[in-house]
């Protein structure tokens, strides 16, 4: 019986690219799930064959199933295109943790600086932010959009 194959990365490689890797592997990350930072070690774990044991890599426990990390990538994408890999990492941990999805979009303030996040990270263009704010607020008029994505990019800069 062969062994697992693994693939040592940081959280943030992988949260980038959940889609490189088959559904059923393990992804793996320190046991601290408060502690996880973007360049936090992680490792995605392949079995060769089906019923064969998944060992997690030294110092790190399986966390989820890959599938359930691209949908749990693929909706914070639709919700926040260009996620930076900060965000990523932490509604993986907050899901870990708290069994939930966080809500991105329940208040303009809030995912307003998230785009203003990814913009920052070089992910979003600025004109696309503002457009994806408007998605989910349009009853706001142009100026106040760009007003509060505004107020988003000073809040970063403190």
């Amino acid at each position: 019986m062969a062994l697992p194959t693994r693939r040592l990365q940081t959280l943030a490689a992988i949260l980038e690219q959940p889609a490189e890797f088959p559904p059923t592997a393990w992804l793996c990350a320190p046991p601290e799930v408060g502690r996880w930072l973007p360049d936090s070690p992680a490792a995605v774990v392949l079995t060769a064959a089906a019923g064969a044991p998944v060992p997690a890599p030294p110092g790190m426990r399986r966390i989820l199933f890959m599938d359930e990390v691209q949908l749990l990538m693929e909706r914070l994408l639709r919700q926040v295109p260009g996620a930076s890999p900060m965000l990523r990492v932490q509604v993986l941990s907050r899901y870990r943790e708290h069994a939930e999805f966080p809500a991105l979009t329940a208040q303009p303030d809030t995912l307003a600086y998230y785009l203003a996040d990814a913009v920052r990270h070089g992910t979003l263009e600025p004109a696309d932010a503002l457009n994806h704010l408007l998605r989910y607020f349009s009853h706001f008029t142009l100026e106040a959009a760009q007003h509060i994505l505004a107020k988003a990019f000073l809040r970063q800069g403190e």
